[in-house]
């Protein structure tokens, strides 16, 4: 794998502040685009959802494989180190964060519920919010150091994430569009911003990319397929395995 100081080097720092300009783009224009995508509109959700789940299989998975079998003197020392070595196992972690915390804040939203009378609660919202707003520095910093270099991976990159902020942000807002539309959305934003900073900044080695993309795999899978369970009644089978085919076979023919 291309060390991280190569491709600060190589330029591409700025190509990844244009690729955070659209990414930050997308999530400030959220509000916009949900008048013209109905709450029924679930095609919009598995075509998002077959996008981001097929740049997971085709592209994070197999980097991380990669770096997992790489020999153990090309692995460095350190926590970052040993994460990586471990690369799978962080993405489990990932997940199941991702997944406790939001399980937490739904349990105190319906236990906050059952004394208010009924009254939703902002535990939800602010709890999504909160890892997406982590999930969003990571997304950042790898728009810098990329696992795999060049131009054509950062569009793609940016394209699969789009269509996951896309879907992710409008369900988001539907929690609380108030606070969404005035605060939400704009630290949501930043944070992108901000993980291109540190990564323009910082370069924090291979071992902290593997760690990244493996906390961000865990992430996107958990988020891109909730949406799509079939007793969910949010889901287009047709628009998502299509999407998700069709994705796929560009990712492997690059």
């Amino acid at each position: 794998m291309p060390t991280a100081a190569d491709m600060t080097g190589s330029g591409l720092p700025l190509a990844g502040l244009v690729a955070a300009g659209a990414l930050m783009l997308a999530q400030v224009l959220v509000p916009q685009l949900r008048r013209g995508v109905s709450p029924g509109s679930v095609w919009f959700q598995s075509l998002a959802g077959g996008l981001a789940v097929a740049y997971v299989f085709a592209r994070l998975l197999p980097d991380l494989a990669q770096a997992a079998t790489a020999p153990p003197a090309d692995l460095p020392e350190g926590l970052f180190g040993l994460l990586a070595d471990h690369a799978f196992l962080v993405a489990l972690a990932g997940l199941l964060a991702y997944y406790a915390v939001l399980d937490r804040a739904q349990d105190q939203d319906r236990r906050e519920q059952r004394e208010r009378g009924g009254i939703p609660t902002p535990w939800p919202f602010w709890a999504s919010g909160a890892l997406y707003l982590v999930f969003n520095l990571f997304v950042g910093y790898l728009l810098v150091h990329q696992v795999r270099p060049g131009p054509t991976e950062l569009v793609l990159y940016t394209v699969a994430l789009s269509a996951r902020y896309l879907a992710g942000e409008i369900a988001l807002r539907d929690q609380d569009p108030y606070s969404y539309d005035r605060l939400g959305r704009w630290i949501l934003a930043a944070g992108v911003l901000a993980g291109w900073g540190l990564g323009a900044a910082i370069d924090l080695g291979d071992a902290a990319v593997s760690v990244f993309s493996a906390l961000l795999t865990g992430s996107i899978i958990l988020t891109s397929l909730k949406q799509q369970l079939p007793a969910a009644g949010q889901v287009r089978l047709s628009v998502f395995a299509g999407a998700c085919l069709a994705f796929t076979a560009l990712l492997l023919a690059l």
